[in-house]
């Protein structure tokens, strides 16, 4: 029973923002972390990831930047990995955004638009929580006032 109810607890949870892909396939793509060739998929089989969706001219992105920073240091350790995808046509842009909102998490570079057409993005920033090649939840848009319970969805989930 006491399983249940946790189970009953974390859906409730995770449905009151999260918008559910009933665990659709993730679009797999390539990341560079550390100077190291991976994919989306390899990586979402050893962990969580939170993928966001991002560019230089979105208001709310630079918001979400030390939200996902603090995720990153709190929930790196218990298996959470931050990746975010920015679509800027011109790097320089996104350059010169990270330098006045630093990332502590992998940034990988969409100027084409692949990645963010693969997934529909709807709008910026828009986030995706990722397990072994499914995607378990969706997130639109970003509000300070959505930290604390968007961590506590995250940590419901990565620690059963």
């Amino acid at each position: 029973m006491k399983t249940i109810n946790r189970l009953v607890f974390i859906l409730c949870v995770v449905f009151s923002t999260y918008t559910y892909a009933k665990n659709d396939v993730a679009p797999d793509f390539p990341i560079n972390m550390k100077n190291q060739e991976t994919s989306l998929h390899a990586l979402s089989k050893e962990s969580w990831i939170y993928l966001d969706f991002w560019a230089s001219w979105c208001g709310p992105c630079r918001y979400s930047f030390p939200f996902m920073n603090e995720l990153q240091s709190e929930f790196g350790d218990k298996g959470l990995k931050v990746v975010t995808v920015n679509v800027d046509k011109e790097k320089s842009l996104a350059d010169q955004f990270l330098n006045d909102n630093p990332a502590n998490f992998t940034v990988v570079y969409d100027s084409n638009g692949d990645i963010a057409s693969a997934y529909k993005v709807p709008a910026m920033p828009t986030s995706y929580l990722i397990k072994n090649g499914e995607i378990v939840g969706i997130h639109i848009g970003f509000k300070t006032s959505d930290k604390r319970e968007l961590k506590e969805q995250i940590r419901a989930l990565i620690q059963p």
